[in-house]
This record gives structure tokens, sequence and C-alpha cells, in this order.
């Protein structure tokens, strides 16, 4: 296992700084720090106890929607219930030019296009989504290049997110987009919501 980088995305995953991290493996903080560096291997007998802290217990739907965003050519985005990426397609890669370790563990607000951002204050931000039931959100996006993300060109997207529960502790948000012409995006309705309070057609 790489163990620098596992150390680092649990970190940013969790929000935690070297010192926190060493208090709960009840280690010193320049240890937690060599390690993350490269200098120091975790001893045999805490390689276990930070095995199930690191390693991301990966439910069979979220397995099963990962292979799905795999094999999409879609924009395609995971987000968990605490609004940080956890997976994304190849094409939504692309279109911000950004790698999986610069997406995976950050909270949504530091990548969010302007057009997302007011989506998701129209909700009562991250946290109302699932305080407000929503199911699945139905909407189009733009964004400006370079707007948060090193994307050369502006590019707009039309598509969906849903609530996935079923078979999880806590739920998923999964959003599956495809882009569209700019032009077309002032033309579209910008967000149709429907939430658990919705009678079910």
């Amino acid at each position: 296992m790489d163990w620098p980088q596992a150390l680092k995305a649990y970190r940013r995953r969790h929000g935690l700084t070297q010192a926190t991290l060493a208090e709960r493996l009840n280690v010193d903080p320049t240890t937690v720090s060599r390690w993350e560096r490269g200098r120091d291997q975790p001893a045999l007998s805490i390689l276990r106890r930070l095995r199930s802290l690191v390693m991301p217990q990966t439910t069979d739907v979220e397995r099963a929607l990962r292979m799905l965003i795999d094999t999409s050519d879609a924009i395609v985005v995971l987000y968990d219930d605490k609004y940080r990426m956890i997976y994304s397609s190849v094409r939504h890669r692309e279109l911000l030019r950004l790698d999986a370790s610069d997406l995976y563990g950050r909270p949504f607000h530091k990548l969010q296009s302007q057009s997302q951002a007011a989506l998701v204050d129209a909700i009562g931000g991250p946290a109302g989504w699932f305080r407000n039931g929503i199911v699945k959100m139905e909407c189009v996006l733009v964004r400006r290049a370079f707007e948060r993300a090193p994307n050369p060109r502006a590019y707009a997207q039309q598509g969906a997110a849903w609530t996935i529960r079923e078979g999880l502790e806590s739920p998923l948000v999964l959003g599956i987009m495809r882009e569209i012409p700019v032009a077309e995006y002032k033309a579209l309705p910008p967000v149709l919501i429907t939430t658990l309070d919705d009678p079910v057609a």
C-alpha cells in the first residue's frame, strides 16, 4: 500500500491535522509526518489499526456505482453525505483538467462553478440536500473557462443528480450530466427538484 498517499487522502477526507490523526493512533505527530513523507513505514503493531482507518469501506452499492462511472462516457460524479467528491468519470476529470487526487475528498464548494453554487445555495447549502429530502434534481450548469479549475474553455452541461440511500449507511449523491452547447444554457429551465414529499409517479 502507498501509505503516504493513503494517509494524506484519509486526513483530507476527514478534515484531520497530522496531530489529530497521531492522537487517534497514539503516536507522535512527527511519526505521522514521517509516514506521509515516505521517510518511515508504520510498525507492524499499528498496521492493522491503520488499515481499518485509511482503507475505505466500500459497500456493494458504492462499488457498483464506481463500476458504472468507470464505464460511462458521460460527466459523472459521486459525492458522500458531506458533499465531498469520492469518485468521478474520466470525462469529468478531462473537462476540469484535474487529476483524481485533486478532486477526491475535497469539499464540493472548493470546486463548484457559480451556477453550481447558486443551485446549492437555493436549497440551503449542502446540508439542505438531505434536510429537504431531495431525491432528484434536474438542472443545467455552466462553467466559465478557468473557473476554480484549469479548464481552458467554458462548457455547459445538462442532466440530473439523485440521492442513493438503499443499502448504505450514509446516503450518496450521484450526478450524471452531458455536455451541451453553451448557447443552449440560458434557453433551458435551470432546475427541477423532486423530494421525498412529492407523490410517486
